[in-house]
């Protein structure tokens, strides 16, 4: 999560970066050529002023122009020469606040053959030739102007646009980071609600809907996590115990089929008050229920065990107005007693095979069971004895 949120934040100040540094450039191209444009249309304009003045030689006229000219401190000098290169005036200054002086060297100067009087800028300085014309060519102007304020402005600028890429930057960081988080809660919330539904079905798909009991496929599931491992399968010590209720289709068949389904819940409750922790119980059908007792190996353990079952069922049922008396056959086998732990043991490569075989084979044998109590009288627990 960390060095996801430090690579959306990297993300967020190179984006506000380039952006910003994009956004400078323009600034700067465009304030250039407005500079390169004044300062040309400067010298064009000056040229043009001093041409009469220079066709009749007067340079008081053409010193007083240029210091009118020189008001733009940007200007750092100002000289006229003739065709031949000769200085005519010459006026410059060291610092853009110093008043321009008069000077007198170089006394010639070779200017640029014509078409050749590009801009060159050296160390900040830009030199600029102008053709003067009067009809004819009779001179050239040579200024040299300063950069410094244009710098400036652009430093200026630079450093709003840093301010504003590092806003940006900020800006789209934290819709990064809070985008991120967003998904990441949406991603927890889709996986929690699947885990939830996921949940469910496994309970609805093992769950008896009318006791809350497993079903059927629930008690197999609870019995193979179990005997699955063969490590703990050889000292679970299961007891099986098939319990069918007595007189439960006179219930149904006098009080109504609801009264019924009220007392299967009600027996489903009796029975989760009668296990032990880790002991299990069930309904795989209509009135017949089961119920498992791990760490049971000993058969006055599984008999006592039973028992309790059978006397609490043998006990009256009030439901509403109605007293329901009912009783139960149960019949409990041992594993321990039946020798179907070993062939788990010997083959732990196809537990999950042999186990489901195991335990198909104990309930077959207490189901057996609980058919010859049926057979002897109801209300009874027989054990299945070694063998069976």
């Amino acid at each position: 999560m960390q060095r996801s949120l430090v690579a959306l934040v990297s993300v967020g100040l190179v984006t506000g970066g380039v952006l910003g540094w994009i956004s400078y450039q323009e600034s700067r191209s465009l304030i250039e050529q407005a500079q390169e444009r004044a300062r040309m249309a400067l010298a064009r304009g000056l040229a043009l002023g001093l041409a009469d003045q220079l066709a009749i030689d007067d340079y008081a006229g053409m010193e007083s122009r240029l210091e009118q000219a020189m008001t733009d401190e940007t200007i750092a000098s100002a000289l006229v020469v003739d065709t031949e290169g000769k200085v005519l005036v010459h006026l410059q200054r060291r610092r853009p606040s110093d008043v321009p002086e008069l000077v007198f060297v170089p006394q010639r100067i070779l200017p640029p053959r014509s078409g050749l009087e590009s801009p060159v800028t050296t160390n900040g300085i830009t030199t600029r030739w102008s053709p003067i014309v009067a009809g004819l060519p009779v001179g050239w102007l040579k200024l040299r102007t300063w950069s410094s304020s244009t710098d400036a402005v652009l430093r200026l600028l630079a450093q709003q646009y840093l301010v504003l890429g590092s806003l940006t930057a900020a800006l789209v960081g934290t819709l990064l980071v809070s985008g991120n988080r967003q998904m990441r809660r949406q991603a927890q919330l889709r996986e929690q609600q699947l885990n939830d539904e996921k949940v469910d079905l496994e309970r609805i798909a093992l769950t008896d809907p009318l006791t809350g009991l497993y079903n059927r496929r629930g008690i197999e599931r609870a019995l193979l996590e179990t005997m699955q491992n063969p490590a703990s399968r050889a000292t679970a010590a299961l007891a099986v115990c098939m319990i069918d209720l007595d007189d439960f289709k006179t219930v149904n068949d006098v009080h109504g089929h609801g009264i019924g389904d009220l007392l299967l819940t009600a027996v489903a409750q009796r029975l989760r008050s009668y296990l032990r922790e880790g002991d299990c119980v069930g309904r795989i059908g209509g009135d017949e229920f089961i119920a498992v007792f791990r760490g049971c190996s000993e058969r006055e353990l599984a008999l006592t065990l039973a028992q309790r079952i059978s006397d609490g069922l043998n006990q009256p049922f009030r439901l509403g107005d109605h007293l329901i008396r009912i009783g139960a056959s149960i019949g409990v086998v041992l594993d321990a007693e039946q020798s179907l732990v070993p062939n788990l043991c010997e083959h732990p490569s196809d537990a999950a095979s042999n186990a489901s075989s195991c335990l198909e084979s104990l309930v077959k044998l207490a189901d057996r069971a609980m058919y010859l109590v049926k057979q002897n009288g109801k209300r009874q627990v027989a054990i299945a004895p070694k063998g069976f």
